[in-house]
């Protein structure tokens, strides 16, 4: 309750701060949210933007996780973001256990420009998140200050195409495993407000089997503020998969 609390908190903030503000010229919107693959692309500088899903995720035992998500960033500088996440719900630690889409209940998060816009080298971006240690539900659950750390790089080719893959490593949210994280999409803007992707997301542990993953989803930009998504995805590698399908809603200030 208290999660899905601070979720509306959030919501009512977004649109009673936009409803303050003139309007403001701004370039395309850059939402993270729709798909699992990391963008390179930052908030405009000043800039704050609030991305909000719901996800069901089904698994084979009949059992199902529905998760509200929520990602505040905001743009310190030209090549600097700051972010707050937060992934919580019914059924939240199957979620996070069972899923390559998890990421962690709370988390503060960062994104450093690398490279960009040059001749022959693609964009380059480092993403990194730091999970709060306090999320933990239970004793058995220990607290970790569990991070994330991935390189996002994307590809254009002409103005309806583009390529992004990440690479990087992740801890569990409450243990001391590590996994190597490997995604990648490929959008393509039917037009100016409407784009389409298609994505492949895997794990890789020294404990476990690889989990593999594709997905689907759509974009939608209403105006400057506004972009709505959808998206699906399961599991592919084995008879025991998961899958899910999110839908939300993202405002730039």
């Amino acid at each position: 309750m208290k999660t899905y609390l601070l979720l509306f908190s959030l919501l009512f903030i977004s649109f009673y701060s936009y409803a303050q503000e003139p309007p403001t010229k701004h370039s395309e919107m850059n939402v993270d949210m729709p798909d699992e693959t990391e963008e390179t692309d930052l908030v405009d500088v000043h800039t704050i933007q609030l991305e909000t899903a719901f996800l069901h995720n089904g698994y084979k035992d009949g059992e199902s996780s529905n998760i509200g998500q929520a990602m505040l960033r905001y743009g310190v500088a030209k090549r600097l973001e700051l972010r707050l996440l937060i992934e919580d719900g019914g059924m939240r630690d199957k979620y996070l256990d069972e899923t390559v889409q998890s990421t962690y209940p709370m988390a503060l998060g960062t994104k450093v420009q690398l490279l960009k816009d040059h001749k022959i080298l693609p964009d380059i971006t480092f993403v990194g998140y730091l999970k709060l240690p306090f999320t933990s539900r239970n004793k058995e659950q220990e607290m970790y200050w569990s991070p994330i750390a991935l390189l996002a790089f994307q590809h254009e080719f002409g103005d309806k195409w583009k390529l992004e893959y990440n690479i990087g490593t992740q801890q569990e949210a409450f243990g001391p495993d590590w996994s190597f994280l490997g995604n990648g999409s490929v959008h393509y803007k039917v037009t100016d407000p409407l784009e389409l992707f298609f994505e492949y997301y895997a794990q890789f542990s020294n404990e476990e089997t690889a989990s593999h993953n594709l997905g689907a989803g759509v974009a939608y930009q209403l105006g400057e503020h506004f972009e709505f998504y959808a998206s699906t995805g399961a599991r592919i590698d084995t008879e025991d998969n998961n899958h899910f399908f999110a839908g939300g809603v993202a405002f730039r200030l």
